[in-house]
């Protein structure tokens, strides 16, 4: 009963609920991604990962696609430095995994995914994912799971400013202030900046044993400017922000390929806020959002100039309370607006979404459940009118075995869907407006054992997704999609991590991630792609990590952080007759704080790809060489 309590309360934090703690007290660590109300990621039903400040300063992680590879079992499927990153997890791809920016769906409706290398880490506060289907909680796209990006938040006073210098014309100038008087509170963060990108690779097809070149038209610039403002009264508070985004780069494209000029343009304004209060015992939610974004693509040897521009707006109203002394039940309704305008798109394509949701937490002592239920429809319309819905349920479980021990074992099943983009219905020619929504199903279990710091957690998971949607050759000579393909994926994620290791006069620590995925094609019997495993999917991939902190005086500091990953071979065709081989990275970085009277300098000394391993994430799209970063960050506090 008290722990129902406790997160009625913490759910008035809004999102993404935060903890503040003394210097000697470490807190569990609290999630909303996986249930919708506050509970510890020990006690959910399902996987839950969180990257918090420290994750991002210790990782030297200056975008999320940076951090994710770094820290999470995600694999990242980089095209190359400062070109398209997303997001694959599980097995899925990019837009089979949604994103969340502090509970609002920011997915671009014409593209159905984002660009995480456009996503600077200097916004955030932490990063929330849950793995796993997430459909019955957030809708659309949350088949490989749900990724929850908190930006920062108003807490104590402070300005801070960091500065970046790196190889092949890496710049980057960011600046954080946060202030407040009384119930208002507010904090101001901005980014630039810009990067050459002309590292030099070896390109097999130069001369007539290859030879080492140059990459040409590379370069990018990128400008981030956010500002959040919050307002507490008794037991409400509203909140408001803004971010705009504005990001200009080069196309090279693969290795062996002629530069021909390509370029891209990324812009978007996003405006999201809501209220929080609580009234008698039930604590209510409402917020939205607001999104318009354009994408312009260029060409000058094909002469093609063309831009994109979509917006969503989008709306949701929640409530949760007691019911008896041991459920805590919520339910709410959510709705939105999506179009999009592009040369390509027949007519204007137009996206009208509703979605009504439950969801509750049962607390019997040893034993949580955690069932929920949404139902989605979507109305779109290009020339052609077609109502798409789902249903998706779950159901969950978290038991502690034994009494007193700090084992708690997870299990959880259900439903996940993605409906089709406007891309997928709308693009001419080959839209294909009669196409269903992905589907899908996911069982997780899993163990959890978190004391004193430690924690480790290992997890099975098994799912089975069909209709998806593949884009196919026509006999009139352009693609189309068809909801073709269904996979079979099995897999196991690991996860140890330990802090705060004292060995004389160090303190140290250190965590891994690994993930075992073996995901299949089982679209058609006896085709040349059936049973092998699913292009760009690594079987294997591990993360390690480790730091050491070193006091050399009552104000100075040192800290040593080092990170490496292994990304086992993926299969470029799908037959799976051609493989990038498994590569293994290291980065490292030293860092050196000086506490002033009034402010903290930090210099810290970063080195990537310490091994200088040739690596491609994606082939054709080589990954520079080693380099060093070095940054200076200036932290002043009142």
């Amino acid at each position: 009963m008290h722990r129902l309590h406790l997160l009625l309360i913490v759910c008035l934090a809004g999102p993404v609920a935060a903890q503040v703690a003394s210097p000697d007290t470490t807190l569990p660590a609290v999630s909303v991604v996986a249930t919708r109300t506050a509970s510890e990621t020990a006690k959910a039903p399902a996987r839950v990962t969180i990257l918090d400040a420290e994750d991002i300063a210790a990782s030297s992680s200056a975008s999320v696609a940076d951090l994710l590879e770094a820290r999470s079992t995600t694999f990242v499927r980089c095209y190359g430095p400062g070109g398209l990153a997303s997001l694959s997890l599980r097995g899925t791809g990019a837009s089979q995994t949604l994103v969340l920016l502090d509970g609002h769906r920011i997915a671009d409706p014409q593209l159905g995914q984002l660009d995480l290398s456009l996503l600077p880490t200097v916004l955030l506060d932490r990063i929330e994912m849950l793995h796993g289907a997430g459909s019955a909680l957030h809708g659309t796209d949350g088949i490989g799971g749900v990724v929850n990006l908190g930006t920062a938040r108003p807490t104590d006073r402070r300005v801070e400013v960091t500065s970046t210098a790196g190889a092949w014309g890496e710049r980057s100038v960011s600046g954080l202030a946060v202030g407040g008087q009384g119930r208002v509170s507010g904090i101001v963060a901005a980014e630039t900046r810009t990067a050459e990108g002309d590292f030099p690779y070896f390109d097999p097809n130069e001369g007539l044993d290859g030879q080492m070149v140059r990459r040409t038209g590379a370069d990018q610039s990128v400008q981030s400017l956010y500002a959040r403002g919050e307002v507490i009264s008794g037991a409400t508070k509203a909140q408001l922000a803004a971010w705009l985004g504005s990001a200009e780069r080069g196309l090279p494209g693969s290795v062996g390929r002629s530069p021909n000029g390509e370029r891209q343009e990324d812009r978007h304004v996003r405006v999201w806020g809501g209220v929080n209060s609580r009234l008698g015992s039930i604590s209510v939610r409402a917020g939205g959002l607001v999104q318009r974004a354009s994408l312009r693509y260029q060409n000058p040897s094909l002469d093609l100039d063309d831009t994109g521009r979509t917006t969503l707006v989008s709306g949701e109203v929640e409530a949760s309370g007691l019911v008896g002394t041991r459920w805590l039940v919520g339910g709410g309704a959510t709705g939105g607006i999506g179009t999009a305008s592009h040369p390509s798109l027949s007519n204007r394509a137009e996206e009208t979404r509703l979605g009504v949701f439950v969801h509750a937490t049962g607390d019997y002592g040893k034993l949580l459940f955690y069932p929920a239920l949404r139902a989605d429809v979507y109305l779109r319309s290009a020339g052609v009118e077609r109502t798409i819905s789902a249903l998706s349920p779950r159901l969950g479980m978290n038991v502690q075995p034994v009494a007193g021990w700090p084992l708690r074992l997870k299990a959880s099943g259900g439903f996940a869907f993605r409906a089709p983009t406007f891309n997928d219905r709308f693009w001419q020619p080959g839209g294909n407006p009669d196409l269903d929504p992905e589907r899908g199903w996911t069982a997780d279990f899993g163990a959890h054992w978190g004391q004193d710091g430690f924690a480790a957690e290992i997890t099975a998971f098994a799912s089975r997704l069909r209709d998806q949607i593949v884009w196919q050759p026509t006999v009139q000579g352009y693609y189309a999609p068809e909801n073709l393909s269904r996979t079979r994926t099995l897999g196991v994620e690991v996860s140890v991590e330990k802090s705060s290791i004292q060995l004389g006069r160090v303190e140290t620590g250190s965590g891994l991630v690994y993930a075992l995925t073996d995901a299949r094609d089982r679209s058609q019997s006896g085709s040349s792609s059936f049973g092998q495993q699913l292009r760009y999917v690594p079987r294997h991939a591990l993360k390690l990590w480790a730091d050491a902190a070193l006091a050399l005086g009552p104000a100075t500091r040192l800290r040593l952080d080092v990170g490496g990953r292994f990304t086992g071979a993926r299969p470029v065709r799908s037959d799976g007759s051609l493989d990038l081989p498994a590569a293994f990275t290291l980065d490292g970085q030293l860092r050196v704080e000086h506490t002033f009277t009034t402010f903290t300098a930090a210099l810290v000394f970063a080195i990537e790809n310490a091994l200088n391993a040739e690596v491609e994430i994606v082939r054709g799209y080589p990954m520079p060489p080693r380099h060093l970063r070095l940054r200076l960050h200036l932290a002043f506090k009142p």
